[in-house]
């Protein structure tokens, strides 16, 4: 149940953040839906490997982080363009 909050959590402030993205507010959200996706199939992943550093696990949280980058640049140049 913690886990389900958690993950609610941690993707509403995802999506928070999406919507004070004026300027590509389809790709930010296309771009949350992917961050979920790839978190979701990691930890899928990681309970079917027992390990976090099977191939596969690493592979896809490599994936993860570049995807996080992208959404992370995202709101950093909104925020510039608010001030």
């Amino acid at each position: 149940m913690a886990e389900a909050e958690q993950d609610s959590l941690s993707l509403t402030s995802l999506y928070a953040n999406a919507s004070i993205i004026s300027h590509h507010p389809t790709e930010v959200t296309d771009l949350v839906e992917e961050i979920d996706r790839l978190r979701k199939a990691m930890t899928e992943t990681f309970l079917h490997e027992h390990s976090l550093i099977a191939d596969s696990v690493v592979e896809l949280s490599r994936q993860l982080d570049l995807k996080i980058n992208e959404y992370m640049k995202y709101v950093r140049l909104s925020r510039q363009e608010v001030r």
